[in-house]
């Protein structure tokens, strides 16, 4: 039998797409994939959560889970198990390190936000300094929105990706702005269920927040990143020659 009664099955194809159906804006054909995707996204969810334990592995689980959802994304073919298990392992380098350095900002941010707002009422001056504080963790937030999936993405040395993870903080503010409320919402309206928050995360609210996510910030990798290495190689070599694929592993700084 393939897979784990059935749960892993990634032997078995996907539903096809019509090639003259009508095109969807890009917020009615999200949740026209997460309905089409939706089982898919649970056993991405309970991947992702499996891989997690111990937790010091949560950061190259990312990263075969944001590879998966790049792909579903993007209408590609995905054999569940072999994806993710193949993403993890290829980038297990550089997402263990960015796990550290996600920890070595998040952590300091965090306490420091903390400390300034808990103490604003007896110094007035803590207000601008806590202000500050969720500035920065707004950055880094919207950062985060691309480091990962530039990771599975694009061949370029971490230092890079992270650089270009800020850059694209600033010139995909919009876009940026968008994706930080639909997770909030999501994240508020989990909380609010208390115990049946907890286990829709198990089943699929890892996998639907990183949906939102990776579907809304693919469009600024493709666009800053992508798209201009392309560009640049069309002027040598003929452009058909490469697919998404293939750029995975020549992708130059945006």
């Amino acid at each position: 039998m393939a897979g784990f009664f059935g749960l892993f099955d990634y032997t078995k194809p996907g539903k096809g797409v019509r090639k003259d159906e009508p095109k969807q804006s890009h917020f009615v054909h999200f949740f026209v994939l997460v309905q089409r995707k939706f089982w898919k996204l649970i056993q991405l969810n309970l991947l992702f959560v499996l891989f997690c334990i111990p937790i010091v592995t949560i950061g190259p689980a990312v990263a075969g889970m944001t590879y998966v959802l790049r792909n579903y994304a993007n209408e590609r073919p995905v054999f569940l198990f072999s994806d993710f298990w193949d993403a993890f392992k290829s980038n297990l380098k550089q997402s263990l390190i960015y796990e550290l350095i996600f920890a070595a900002v998040a952590v300091p941010l965090y306490v420091a936000w903390q400390f300034y707002f808990l103490n604003a009422s007896e110094h007035a001056w803590m207000y601008a300094a806590a202000a500050l504080v969720l500035i920065l963790a707004v950055i880094f937030i919207f950062a985060n929105f691309y480091i990962f999936l530039m990771i599975v993405t694009l061949d370029l040395p971490l230092k890079a990706i992270i650089k270009n993870g800020l850059i694209m903080s600033a010139i995909c503010f919009k876009s940026n702005i968008f994706t930080l409320i639909f997770v909030a919402v999501t994240m508020f309206a989990l909380w609010y269920v208390y115990f049946l928050g907890y286990l829709i995360y198990l089943l699929i609210g890892f996998a639907f927040i990183g949906f939102i996510i990776v579907y809304n910030s693919y469009r600024g990798v493709q666009k800053y990143s992508i798209d201009p290495y392309l560009a640049a190689q069309a002027e040598t070599r003929d452009e058909s020659v490469f697919s998404d694929e293939q750029i995975i592993r020549e992708g130059e700084e945006a």
